[in-house]
């Protein structure tokens, strides 16, 4: 084994009290099915381990990345030269007055809606269907029926990146459609509190399963390999959004399929892992739908979905 790498497995161990796992493949943590494997593994199940971890890992001078649910990224074929820091610290709390949800990062957003429900606040009902955690949700704005999470977010607990724990309001996130700060300066989200409104459990709960009906008719079986929508959606000249879904069904995208990658018939903004597809499957399905949008229409489509590739910078 080389000497760096026994160096930094006994080093994170000492920090975290926990080893790390090697050489795991990140097929199996992400809902795209795809990934090589990672030279590092850890999942944090704490604030306290996820903390430790992220010193180690900068004081090591290791290069990493923060994942949650493994929703809305693609890791490459050759998996990732570093370490991948799942971030599993979940946890939920009513602030004074009761009208705010604390989250710690982690946590799924299923629960943070289910917690909203059983405590009778509303708002939160619009999240209900999407996968993933707090932590990503709030890093790419998360939302759905025209609302976003970051509209319900009041302050949080960032660690920064020389290591230092930071109370920030919500203008500290600059959010935007399907956007962040925290895109921009990798700060890590500790826990986030949402300010919600009182309501009726009967009325929230009816809203949550009319909002879940929608996303079912919607989008593909449960057990699909595919990352959510991979675009988004752009704007217009005249600064309103139109569906990336439209604009790709004009171009004949219900049609394409490169490998083992496919649009999905029912919704041509969802590309989906239809035959052990490979990422660079779905990079050239994802770059053949683009050009044909630019030809017809001008309009260059963003990626949603992340691509993480093997080596960072």
């Amino acid at each position: 084994m080389n000497q760096n790498r026994s160096h930094f497995l006994a080093f994170f161990l000492q920090i975290v009290g926990k080893p790390l796992e090697e050489n795991v493949e990140l097929r199996n943590y992400s809902n795209f099915k795809i990934g090589g494997p990672a030279d590092f593994f850890f999942e944090a199940e704490s604030d306290g381990e996820l903390r430790s971890a992220v010193r180690a890992v900068r004081d090591g001078e290791v290069p990493f990345y923060i994942i949650g649910g493994g929703f809305n990224i693609l890791f490459d074929d050759a998996g990732f030269r570093g370490l991948i820091l799942k971030n599993s610290a979940r946890g939920l709390a009513l602030a004074d007055p009761g009208l705010r949800v604390k989250a710690a990062s982690g946590t799924l957003i299923s629960e943070l809606v289910d917690y909203a429900l059983a405590n009778g606040l509303e708002g939160l009902e619009f999240m209900a269907g999407i996968p993933g955690t707090v932590g990503g949700a709030v890093s790419g704005n998360a939302g759905a029926f025209g609302q976003c999470l970051g509209d319900f977010l009041e302050e949080a607990v960032l660690l920064s990146r020389r290591g230092e724990e930071v109370r920030v309001s919500r203008d500290h996130f600059e959010f935007g459609y399907r956007h962040s700060k925290l895109k921009i300066d990798h700060d890590i989200l500790l826990e986030a509190t949402f300010r919600l409104r009182p309501g009726d459990r009967e009325v929230i709960r009816a809203k949550i399963a009319g909002n879940l009906a929608v996303r079912t008719k919607r989008h593909p079986a449960p057990d699909t390999a595919y990352a959510g929508s991979y675009f988004k959606n752009p704007p217009l000249a005249e600064g309103k959004k139109t569906a990336a879904g439209y604009l790709l069904e004009q171009v004949g995208a219900k049609e394409l399929k490169i490998g083992g990658a496919a649009v999905f018939p029912g919704h041509c903004n969802l590309l989906i892992n239809a035959d052990n597809a490979a990422a660079r499957d779905v990079l050239a399905l994802a770059a053949e739908l683009k050009e044909r949008v630019r030809a017809k229409f001008g309009i260059v489509l963003e990626e949603e979905v992340m691509f993480l590739p093997s080596t960072v910078v």
